[in-house]
């Protein structure tokens, strides 16, 4: 069985992270070297060895959201544009000029920073008799990553429907006198400035002073727009004045910016069994095994964000698109695991969760693509579904009674998690890798209080996650929630929020 185990470390599993329902959230996430009561099938088999009592029983349900800077806002932003006025470009308007630089550093940061929304849920009711286990565990994950396009962003001139004439544009728009407006600091306007004269005519190119009027009066159209001044100049001297200058047929009525949604639902009912094996006077060694048939849906879809035929959508519309296109089929899977006892007090586990990684079919779904005969952007490319395959997830834990009424834990992830975010199709990934720990104290029966602290070592970006909990006679309630931040809907919220009630009993 170990060894079984120790072949699935190097593996790098793709789908869902190392779900943390009960207690164990509080504690830092860590449950693998635990006594979890009912859950015990959930989070090590081997815990059954021990028959810590007779009877335990949970049940519960728990929730949560990721977040990333990046996408949220920039959703919250693009569904304020108005699309008409870039595919339709007013050439001696400065506010159709101001709408066509919003929209293109709007669509730019996206591209840039490929920010993500992540949901997470479940719904555990467990049941643990001597040294068998088993129950029902329902769990969703599910995430929302954007899909930029940075190729058809050229705008078009109002009559002829052909590509503007840009030095007349520029000409046309720096002939009225504008004042800053604070929006760019001066050294921005001067840096925006040489980028609008070096983009223009080179056989007649605009002069210094046509040139730093029109960025004037592009910083007083941005005064607004709620987009950070150095995000807006580095779309604006990167990517937008070059494409104006080259000019060609890339334009932004094909624009095909849209987000891609892909969540898995699934519900395990395991029977586990843990069986002990003494070692030594004062140690004994739990191995287990759990086998457990899950039914899956798989939820794939691919949502527009750019030229809609109807209204543009906000942040919090996509989370309402995660479940409209789905799949469902049904697998069976197999966790082993291991956990060490030293003299009643310390303890050392190891699980390894779905080594044989069962298989759930994706929805065949449809992309947005832009029509030549209708001259729109219409969802209809047909694309076929992506399976999801949950590989073998491996985690190590410890735990010590270091006083009679203290508890202290911690878990380590040994694999590379890939989680359910459809990374592979835009080039990007996100993985995890959970090290966390924490402490309990349960000064009399009915009361405990619990804290500790995990971090996912495999992101580049983000800080930690601060958790806690508690219990009252069988309630226990845990939350998590990270240091740093993201705005979703205009609200700022941590990058990642958590919380689970449960209740427990043994006798």
């Amino acid at each position: 069985m170990l060894a079984l185990i120790g072949l699935s470390i190097p593996l790098s599993s793709q789908a869902v992270e190392f779900r943390t329902p009960g207690t164990a959230l509080g504690i830092g996430g860590a449950g693998v070297a635990r006594n979890n009561g009912g859950l015990t099938s959930y989070w090590n088999p081997a815990a059954g060895a021990f028959k810590n009592s007779p009877l335990a029983v949970g049940a519960g349900a728990g929730g949560g959201i990721k977040g990333s800077d990046g996408l949220a806002e920039n959703v919250d932003r693009l569904s304020n544009v108005d699309f008409g006025n870039i595919k339709s470009f007013h050439t001696t308007s400065v506010a159709d000029v101001g709408n066509f630089a919003k929209t293109i550093s709007i669509i730019d940061d996206i591209s840039k920073r490929s920010g993500n929304i992540s949901i997470t849920g479940e719904v555990p009711v467990g049941v643990a008799i001597n040294s068998f286990s088993f129950g029902i565990f329902g769990n969703i994950s599910g995430y929302i990553l954007p899909v930029a396009d940075m190729t058809n962003i050229l705008p078009q001139a109002t009559v002829t429907n052909a590509i503007i004439d840009t030095n007349a544009l520029f000409t046309a728009l720096a002939g009225a006198a504008y004042a800053p407006s604070g929006y760019f600091t001066t050294a921005q306007l001067a840096t925006l400035a040489t980028a609008i004269q070096s983009n223009s005519n080179p056989l007649a190119p605009l002069t210094p002073a046509q040139s730093q009027n029109l960025a004037n009066a592009i910083d007083n159209q941005l005064l607004n727009s709620s987009i950070p001044a150095d995000q807006a100049l580095s779309a604006l001297k990167d990517t937008a004045l070059p494409i104006l200058k080259n000019s060609g047929t890339a334009t932004f009525n094909k624009n095909t910016t849209s987000v891609l949604i892909k969540a898995i639902q699934y519900i395990e009912v395991p029977f586990s069994y843990g069986y002990p094996i003494k070692v030594g006077t004062k140690g004994t060694l739990g191995v287990g095994i759990t086998a457990k048939l899950i039914s899956g849906t798989v939820y794939q879809n691919q949502v527009l964000l750019a030229n809609r035929s109807d209204n543009n959508l906000n942040a919090n519309d996509l989370l309402d698109e995660i479940t409209n296109n789905q799949k469902r089929s049904s697998g069976f899977g197999v966790d082993l695991g291991a956990l060490y006892r030293y003299d009643n007090w310390l303890g050392l586990g190891l699980v390894a969760k779905n080594i044989n990684s069962p298989k759930f079919t994706g929805p065949d779904y449809f992309k947005p693509q832009y029509n030549n005969l209708t001259n729109k952007v219409e969802v209809t490319q047909w694309t076929p579904g992506e399976s999801v395959e949950l590989k073998p997830q491996v985690r190590a834990g410890i735990a010590a009674d270091v006083l009679s009424w203290v508890n202290v834990a911690a878990d380590l992830d040994l694999t590379e998690n890939e989680t359910i975010a459809p990374g592979t199709l835009i080039g990007s990934s996100i993985k995890s890798k959970n090290f966390g720990g924490g402490v309990e104290i349960h000064p009399v029966s009915w009361l405990k209080v619990r804290g500790g602290a995990y971090k996912n070592l495999s992101a580049s970006n983000g800080g930690g996650v601060l958790t806690a909990g508690f219990k009252v006679f069988l309630l226990d309630v845990d939350g998590a929630f990270a240091t740093n931040t993201f705005k979703i809907d205009g609200r700022e919220l941590p990058q990642e929020v958590q919380i689970n009630a449960s209740l427990n009993f043994s006798f």
